[in-house]
């Protein structure tokens, strides 16, 4: 008996999406067979809800290799293909995972759709506003399931911050901080058409390793696992935003022309405002906890949710009207106390379950996504609207509404944005 991704009762859902059902299990493809791929690989096999049908990467050799991985540690054959549009046409695909560079992705999702497939999709999810547009315009037209493979958002304290600043217990939220500081050195800097990467000393002596997309965005635009969590703690989205940045050359690692520190500070459409800061050149402190690099602060009128700062540290929540002289700590983790069995050990803090069960409630079972695309694109555009004001001398940026209304109908694109 396999795992069912599910958060429901089979008995209490109802069909809130209205489409029509498939037929269990979801016929699966992965596009992208990169180091993210085993993990989600794994749960396509274990997953009763998801059957794995195919699998395609442009790199011969590794379609060869992960295909082979599958059956001996499966036992089960799939399909594999170096040619998207091959694995498109001759696959009767229910959905699509693409974990390819988030550069490339949204074409690829967008012929997905028109396909007729769902999509999972990992993070960031793009690296232009054009692209979120386009994306979100596919979905309203085609009607098809798209979900961000973001798993922060998830976590036990995230959900245990939610209910605390949603009951009110800290007052009104006025100041949130989030940081994804972590030290990668060079090792994913560099890569080759194998997929083999190499750190910036190997690089040099190896014409094969080119930059890849690390190297060749601001670390601004990583923001999701940030931004995500704590807009669903809030209910909110950003609606301006300024970024800050450290010179476009890393300082410890002289062969890294990025930013060592960027910074985005943000104003909500709630009226708090947000301090966000990405780096992936210097050492840090890990967190303790499970963040290992992720850290979180929410000030409110009345009281303060904080992460631990070090390993040895803990959360903390204040009170003011709790007659607390000082925060006391608490036993926050990332696992949740709620979770079902299935989801202990799956990743990322017990968390990537919950993004594979979400997906399956929608596409099974009619039940829409928590991250629809709308607050998916708005992970998004902060993010990389931050790093337009750092080219831009930090003039300040209003992030567009990506709902449909007066100033667009659903599955149309803005005026200006290409198709």
């Amino acid at each position: 008996m396999g795992i069912i991704a599910s958060l429901v009762e089979t008995s209490s859902f109802s069909n809130a999406l209205n489409h029509a059902p498939i037929k269990q299990p979801i016929k699966t493809g992965v596009v992208g067979l990169g180091h993210r791929s085993p993990p989600h690989l794994n749960k396509l096999i274990t997953y009763e809800d998801f059957q794995l049908t195919a699998i395609c990467d442009r790199r011969p050799a590794l379609v060869k290799s992960i295909g082979e991985w599958i059956e001996r540690e499966h036992g089960r054959k799939v399909r594999g293909y170096c040619d998207y549009e091959d694995m498109i046409k001759k696959e009767d695909l229910d959905a699509l995972v693409v974990l390819i560079d988030p550069d490339k992705q949204v074409p690829l999702i967008c012929r997905a759709m028109d396909a007729g497939c769902h999509v999972m999709a990992e993070v960031p999810l793009a690296y232009t506003l054009e692209d979120c547009w386009r994306l979100v315009a596919t979905v309203e037209r085609t009607g098809k399931i798209f979900l961000l493979m973001e798993q922060t958002r998830f976590w036990g304290f995230v959900r245990a911050w939610r209910e605390i600043v949603q009951s009110g217990v800290i007052g009104r939220p006025l100041f949130v901080e989030g940081e994804y500081v972590g030290y990668y050195g060079t090792g994913f800097y560099f890569q080759d058409e194998e997929g083999h990467f190499y750190n910036a000393d190997r690089a040099k002596n190896t014409a094969k390793a080119k930059p890849t997309w690390r190297y060749n965005y601001h670390p601004i635009t990583y923001l999701p696992h940030e931004l995500s969590p704590l807009l669903y703690v809030l209910d909110d989205h950003v609606d301006r935003v300024v970024g800050m940045s450290t010179q476009n050359q890393s300082y410890r690692v002289k062969e890294v022309r990025q930013a060592d520190f960027q910074c985005a500070l943000m104003h909500t459409a709630k009226d708090a405002v947000m301090r966000l800061a990405v780096g992936f050149t210097t050492p840090v402190i890990h967190r303790g906890g499970g963040t290992f690099h992720h850290w979180y602060h929410i000030k409110g009128t009345d009281g303060a949710l904080e992460w631990s700062r070090a390993e040895w540290d803990k959360p903390k929540l204040w009170v003011d009207k709790w007659q607390m002289p000082e925060p006391v700590a608490m036993p926050w983790t990332t696992a949740r106390t709620d979770g079902p069995a299935a989801a202990k050990g799956s990743g990322h803090g017990d968390a990537d379950f919950y993004v594979f069960a979400q997906f399956a409630d929608a596409v099974l079972r009619g039940i829409a996504p928590e991250l629809d695309v709308y607050k998916a694109a708005q992970t998004a555009a902060p993010a990389i609207l931050a790093a337009r004001s750092i080219e831009n001398h930090n003039n300040p940026v209003d992030v567009p509404d990506f709902r449909p209304g007066p100033h667009r109908k659903s599955g149309k694109l803005p005026k200006g944005i290409k198709t």
